[in-house]
């Protein structure tokens, strides 16, 4: 494996301060982006490591809500040859005045003292999964010589209207307006029916950004995003706007490009269906652009007598005891007892399953013993009985951590 190199320059912020409402109760005791994914990955691993695979060799994750896990997460994150940090957790200070991160500007606002070294910042979220070359977006950035770069995806106006923020641009790429969540997005230039939805990924010139969040911090009726805020003051302002086309970057092994917003209960489950199936849309198994996480001392894990297993991941110390596994993600040290059946659900470290249990579109937290010889996930009306959690839009069914199923 071999990183990029040329970026030297570059200071990037990861923003993993997201509270995750629409996850909850995932989210309860934890920000958004230290939420499992994948068995053994966070949320935030895949965009992290797309920026270190890029080059990147300074990495400031800027973190708020409940960061604790990310904290300890850093433990195995990459370390310069010479054993500096390269990436580093800086938790929020309230280094501007009494106030903690009020926006996504405000958040790298708060830690412009990081970026007097370079010449350039890239801005990324930590609560989105994606893959993503940064290094072919900074070249996009220096060919048009621009201010101020936003990745954005190519998206049909019905997908996007009241989902996203749209960018308008014209017949170059260059921003002419910023739409925030419009009814009847506009459309690109010459290709009606698609819209550019912004993916809340920037590149941006060092003193150009010191600038412009300045001003912005001192705008009393701001909100201090750059979607709603920062991004229309450029454009108003005469700035050098451009869109990066996300479908434009290549990343070894992966087919197509990839990038999920998993902010509600049903996305969060539908990515991780998207690595368990025949053909993963998203690729864990890359040796040029492989998405790491802190090692575990845990053991194989171990399917049993008579076990049936269908495009599922594992991860270690999983036991299998005669169960049928089919298109789930199994966290660590999850056992299975006999005769239980699991489809299309995802489990996070330490959960029991009871014998001859059937569970079907099921999230399940960290240390749950679920009872013997009953079925989740196929009637509403028992599993409420329950006291179990069905999210009302995917009707997927949570679990939280430490749950207690009632005694009968």
């Amino acid at each position: 494996m071999k990183r990029k190199t040329g970026m030297d320059d570059v200071v990037a912020f990861l923003l993993a301060g997201g509270r995750g409402n629409r996850l909850h109760p995932l989210t309860a005791d934890r920000a958004k982006p230290a939420v499992p994914f994948g068995g053994k990955w966070f949320i935030i691993d895949p965009a992290l490591y797309s920026l270190y695979h890029s080059g990147l060799d300074t990495i400031k994750v800027l973190t708020q809500y409940n960061s604790q896990r990310l904290i300890q997460h850093t433990r195995g994150w990459p370390r310069r040859p010479d054993a500096e940090e390269y990436v580093e957790v800086i938790p929020a200070q309230q280094q501007t005045g009494g106030d903690w991160y009020t926006g996504t500007a405000n958040a790298v606002h708060q830690n412009l003292s990081q970026i007097d070294d370079f010449d350039l910042v890239a801005v990324f979220s930590g609560d989105h999964i994606f893959k993503f070359d940064a290094s072919q977006m900074r070249e996009f950035h220096d060919a048009k010589k621009a201010d101020f770069t936003i990745c954005a995806m190519e998206l049909p106006v019905h997908e996007a209207a009241e989902r996203f923020g749209v960018i308008v641009v014209d017949e170059k790429s260059r921003v002419v307006d910023f739409q925030e969540k419009p009814k009847h997005p506009a459309e690109i230039p010459g290709k009606p029916g698609f819209c550019y939805a912004s993916m809340g990924n920037y590149i941006a010139g060092a003193n150009v950004l010191r600038d412009v969040l300045t001003e912005d911090a001192d705008n009393t009726t701001s909100s201090h995003d750059f979607g709603n805020d920062v991004i229309p003051m450029m454009v108003r302002g005469g700035l050098s706007v451009y869109v990066y086309n996300f479908a434009e970057n290549k990343v070894p092994d992966q087919e197509k490009p990839y990038w999920v917003d998993v902010g509600t209960i049903g996305s969060y489950h539908q990515a991780n269906m998207d690595l368990a199936g025949e053909n993963p849309a998203l690729n864990l198994y890359s040796r040029e652009w492989p998405i790491m996480t802190p090692p575990d001392k845990e053991p194989p894990a171990k399917p049993a007598r008579r076990s049936t297993v269908e495009y599922s991941l594992f991860s270690g110390g999983d036991i299998l005891d005669g169960t049928s596994v089919v298109n789930s993600v199994l966290g660590r040290r999850v056992i299975a007892n006999y005769g239980s059946e699991i489809k299309e659900c995802i489990f996070f470290d330490h959960v029991i399953i009871g014998e001859g249990t059937k569970m079907s579109r099921t999230i399940v937290c960290e240390d749950v013993i679920i009872p013997p010889h009953i079925t989740i996930g196929y009637s509403k009306e028992e599993d409420r009985k329950r006291g179990i959690i069905i999210d009302p839009d995917s009707d997927i069914r949570v679990i939280p951590r430490g749950f207690k199923f009632p005694k009968k």
